[in-house]
């Protein structure tokens, strides 16, 4: 008995460890991660079903992030890489947020704590 013991207890712990590192993956991040981020906390406050969250890539200074709703809408996220982000959303042909990056990822995160 004392030796599962030994054998789980540094699992449990390993266990704990990852899902600590998994909670810190949105504070961490290069710029298209962030556009990402606020992109979809921006769906998520405006209440829009997301069936796939935006992937983004980067052509040409600009970020461009695809995804779709629920009812199959076209989900578009549009950032330039120039500094203070600042990004456009929208679902289908409706423009719902432009705006910066950082305030969307602000407001979030004071939401949560």
């Amino acid at each position: 008995m004392r030796r599962l013991l030994l054998i789980i207890a540094p699992l449990l712990v390993i266990t704990g460890c990852a899902s600590q590192v998994a909670a810190l993956a949105p504070v961490g991040g290069d710029d298209i991660t962030a556009v990402r981020f606020a992109a979809i906390d921006v769906l998520l406050a405006k209440g829009v079903a997301i069936m796939q969250a935006p992937v983004c890539t980067e052509v040409a200074a600009r970020y461009t992030c695809s995804g779709t709703t629920t009812d199959g809408a076209a989900i578009t996220v549009t950032a330039p890489t120039s500094l203070p982000l600042t990004m456009k959303v929208a679902v289908g042909s409706s423009v719902i947020h432009t705006g910066s990056v950082q305030d969307v990822l602000d407001s979030a995160a004071a939401a949560t704590s």
